[in-house]
Formats: C-alpha cells, structure tokens, sequence
C-alpha cells in the first residue's frame, strides 16, 4: 500500500514548483509546458490541474515562488543583522548558500516571454531599493546610493553569464569590492 502522505507531498503544489524549477534548469523553459511537464514528473495532467487553473496561473505562481525565495526571504534574513554592513554581509552569506542557477534561466527565458519580463522587472527593482536603502544608511546620497546599488546589482548579475563561471563566493567578493570602492569611510578607520 503506498504512503498517501508521501504521494501527496509528491504532488503538493511547493513540490510542483521546486520540480518545475529543477526542470528550467535542465531542460529550458519549453519543458515548461504542461504536457511535457507531466510526462517528466510522470502524473496525468489532472495533477497539474489540481493545483493550478492553467498555465498562465502556474507560471504566475512559479515566479511568485521564485521571487518569495529568493528576493522576500533572502531580504528577510539579512534583516535580522542590526548595521546596513551588517546586512550587506549577511545578504552575500545568503546569497553564497542558496542555488541560485535558475536566475540565468529565468533571465534567459523573459527575452522570450513577456510575463517572465514583467515579474523580472518587479524584482529587480526590489533587489536594487534593498540595496539602495542599505547604502543611503551608511551616508550616501539618494542618487549616489541608488547608482551604487544598479552598479552592483549589474555586476553581480553579469558575473553570472562569465564563461567558465566564477563561484559565487568569487562575485560576492568581487561584487561587494566594486561597491565598497564608493562607500564612506568610517570616521574611526
């Protein structure tokens, strides 16, 4: 008799989502279809239809998942470090512990589609006030902590498309190099 527990998880609308993304990953966004998503997960599409109205809504929800991992809750935990350095450093940290390999698929996929375009541009935005706000706290002015941080948020996301790649921990070094360069000097250094 098979475990209904481990079957639902199996098929739980998270597991879609985490499945889906592994799928970007390896196959491309053409695997994001319905069809050949199910056939990859090997479940009818009743299963697919159980949690999500149609593709449209999937992919919605896909990069709302997306975004709420790894922009709200990357956020969130370097929000618990008290100093806007602080939280710089802890934002890398949590950065260098994550997979992070779908942010080029999924930039790669929005030169296709239009509503992977439109969700990228919500959280970049997001990405960069984050950064921004971080700066304008260590002294900054507005435009200048704004500069800083499409700077940085440009570097990191162009280390990204280097070939052979550099290791995360090689852009979070080089990228926090490049904006610490423009960043006030204590008074007690």
């Amino acid at each position: 008799m098979k475990n209904k527990t481990a079957e639902n998880t199996k098929n739980s609308q998270l597991d879609w989502l985490e499945f889906a993304l592994d799928v970007l990953i390896k196959k491309g966004p053409d695997s994001l279809k319905i069809t050949p998503l199910c056939d990859l997960k090997g479940v009818t599409k009743g299963s697919f239809y159980h949690h999500f109205k149609n593709r449209t809504a999937f992919i919605d929800t896909l990069m709302n998942h997306w975004y709420q991992r790894m922009t709200v809750d990357f956020i969130d935990q370097a929000n618990s470090a008290a100093s806007p350095m602080e939280r710089l450093n802890k934002l890398d940290q949590v950065i260098a512990g994550q997979n992070i390999e779908a942010e080029m698929h999924i930039r790669a996929w929005a030169l296709k589609e239009q509503s992977i375009a439109t969700h990228l541009a919500k959280i970049d935005q997001q990405r960069q006030d984050y950064l921004a706000s971080c700066y304008l706290e260590l002294g900054l002015e507005e435009q200048a902590a704004k500069d800083i941080a499409l700077m940085a948020y440009a570097n990191f996301l162009g280390m990204q498309q280097i070939y052979p790649r550099p290791s995360i921990e090689t852009v979070l070094r080089v990228t926090a190099l490049a904006s610490s360069t423009f960043l006030p000097m204590p008074e007690d250094a």
